[in-house]
């Protein structure tokens, strides 16, 4: 084969040997080059090149031997059908023709095409009196101190106005402006009695007592799962439990601190691992799939100084599967850091007063903060370190429990926020709260499960499939999650935005299901319904998981996911007719 230019195309010479009726060989058009075709017909239209085509034996450039023209030249593509991109902050993607099609502008980042992020990248506000920046992908940063608070745009006030007040922990502060200003203990010093219910109020300068927050109304479900019992599994049994990454740790007999490794199986046989598939979960129904459990080990309080105090007030708080915090060995309101490997035990928060002693334990990553409780009251504090003392925070309603018993701290991977989780023993309720700017703490939402046995509940940690762990106090270790509950726990799937709440709607014609975007596939935009979306407009009925029209009487539905159409019939805008159209 020779090459030669013309007119700045380079032109393939191909010697071919064939009859007098067709060529030696066929040859397609390139993208964007030449082809050179010694068939009956030119070769296929290259992407803007060129086609030479022709028939006959012998050697054929563009056809001269042959009757048959050239194909015409191949059209400029732009994009690859069905591809995404970004332009600026516009999502596009590629449609007919090769051709870009742009979606409206991202409200705040557009990555891969796809809108993402919770905020503006460059912009400020202030969280709980903390200053916030948005970083490049659209997440906000970790907050930073104000001394005096910030304003509405999130940036620090340089003072504090005479007459205000501020809380240091327990200790009530008032404003000294100065200059330069400063914040000085309240005269005569007013320190709030955390212990016999008193809450520090920076609005008035005072301490009142503390009211309950929240309702015992519930609003959403959670669903339970693995049941693993002492005797037929390899629980082990025991009291307060906590988990990380595959693995549960729970106390037993007042002496021992268990790990267990917990693994998902595909029983189902569909190729997928799905934790919130449930029968009676609407967002994602199937079968329960098999949960394994494995006995690790056991750390013991003799000999490898396990920080057990008694097995139910012994709360554990894993933050890594190299150490636990615990609110034992010593019943006094101070936190245990045990470290497994050296099976060592630091104590890195004692507060000054001993009286005021903690069950249960969570962390608040975003805020850095513990949260604690114990069985006495149905309150939840936090730890101050500056100060070195327990803080009210709030206190909740009775739920249907003898006394509190369980507490964890919960960032929502879909929108940031911090949320405390709390619950009662012998009930099926867990309540959800946030702190607010203006409101101070509010329950988020009160979570039921319905089941009429009443499990006893000793011990509550979240961790393994994102979802909660709780005992019952002795042989019993239970998984909870799913449905309502399960949309704060984890994240949107393949960079999908997330929605509902305080986030933004989803763009186009995306729907939103279990707080994340999702592409709407119901014929025609159609609304998507069922499984805790809204109903239907009036005059259509859910099919398939789409309203459609309602079909006149005697006529039979059909459509996506519907049976088909008797024999000789059609399906017609979702009813089946006896003409096609």
């Amino acid at each position: 084969m020779r090459n030669r230019i013309v007119g700045g195309v380079v032109l393939l010479l191909a010697t071919a040997c064939g009859s007098d009726s067709t060529g030696g060989f066929t040859a397609t058009g390139g993208s964007g080059g030449a082809a050179t075709g010694g068939s009956t017909s030119g070769g296929g239209g290259g992407s803007g090149g060129i086609n030479v085509g022709g028939t006959g034996g012998g050697i054929n450039i563009g056809g001269a031997a042959g009757t048959a023209t050239g194909g015409t030249g191949g059209g400029t593509q732009d994009c690859v059908m069905g591809t995404k991109a970004c332009s600026g902050n516009i999502p596009q993607i590629c449609g007919p023709g090769n051709k870009w099609i742009s979606n409206p502008a991202c409200p705040f980042v557009c990555a891969a095409g796809n809108c993402v992020g919770k905020c503006a990248p460059g912009t400020n506000q202030c969280k709980l009196g903390k200053t916030q920046t948005c970083d490049n992908t659209g997440q906000w940063g970790p907050k930073t101190d104000c001394e005096f608070g910030c304003d509405p745009t999130g940036v620090c006030k340089a003072a504090c106005t005479a007459g205000s007040f501020k809380c240091n922990g327990n200790e009530v502060l008032q404003c000294n402006p100065g200059p330069p200003a400063k914040w000085v203990p309240k005269s005569p010093a007013t320190i709030c009695n955390a212990s016999s219910g008193q809450i520090c109020s920076a609005a008035t300068g005072t301490c009142t007592a503390a009211t309950t927050i929240g309702g015992t109304t519930p609003t959403s479900k959670y669903y339970q799962y693995a049941i693993f019992q002492s005797g037929s599994s390899a629980f082990l049994g025991g009291g307060d439990v906590t988990s990380w990454g595959d693995y549960v740790y729970a106390t037993r007999s007042s002496q021992y601190i268990d790990v267990y490794k917990i693994t998902l199986l595909d029983s189902d046989g569909d190729g997928k691992l799905e934790p919130n598939q449930h029968p009676d979960n609407p967002k994602h129904t199937g079968p329960i799939e098999q949960r394994t459990i494995q006995f690790v080990k056991t750390y013991a309080k003799s000999g490898e100084g396990a920080p057990v105090y008694s097995t139910t007030v012994s709360g554990l708080l894993s933050t890594s599967n190299n150490d636990i915090y615990s609110v034992g060995p010593s019943h006094n309101g101070s936190i245990t850091l045990y470290d497994f490997a050296s099976k060592t035990s630091t104590v890195p928060f004692m507060p000054t007063s001993t009286t005021l002693a903690m069950s249960f334990l969570g962390y608040a990553h975003d805020e850095k903060l513990f949260y604690g409780g114990n069985e006495s009251y149905r309150r939840v504090y936090s730890f101050h370190v500056p100060t070195k003392a327990w803080v009210l925070e709030f206190q909740y309603p009775n739920l249907a429990g003898s006394h509190m018993d369980g507490i964890e701290a919960v960032v929502s991977p879909k929108t940031g926020q911090q949320f405390v989780y709390v619950s009662d023993m012998t009930t099926d309720f867990i309540g959800q709260y946030r702190r607010d700017d203006a409101q101070g703490w509010v329950q988020e939402a009160l979570f039921e499960y319905n089941d009429a046995t009443k499990s006893m509940l000793e011990g509550f940690g979240f961790g393994t499939l994102n979802h909660f762990w709780a005992t019952s106090g002795s042989g019993h270790l239970y998984e909870l999650g799913g449905g309502d509950i399960q949309e704060d726990l984890e994240p949107c799937p393949d960079n999908k935005a997330a929605c509902g709440g305080t986030q933004p709607a989803c763009q186009g014609t995306d729907v939103c299901l279990d707080g994340c975007c999702y592409p709407n596939t119901c014929p025609g935009g159609a609304q998507i319904c069922g499984g805790g979306m809204p109903a239907c407009p009036s005059g259509q009925v859910c099919q398939g998981g789409c309203c459609a029209n309602q079909c006149p009487a005697g006529k039979q539905a059909c459509g996506t996911g519907l049976p088909a159409c008797p024999t000789s019939k059609y399906c017609v805008a979702g009813c089946c007719s006896d003409q096609p159209q």
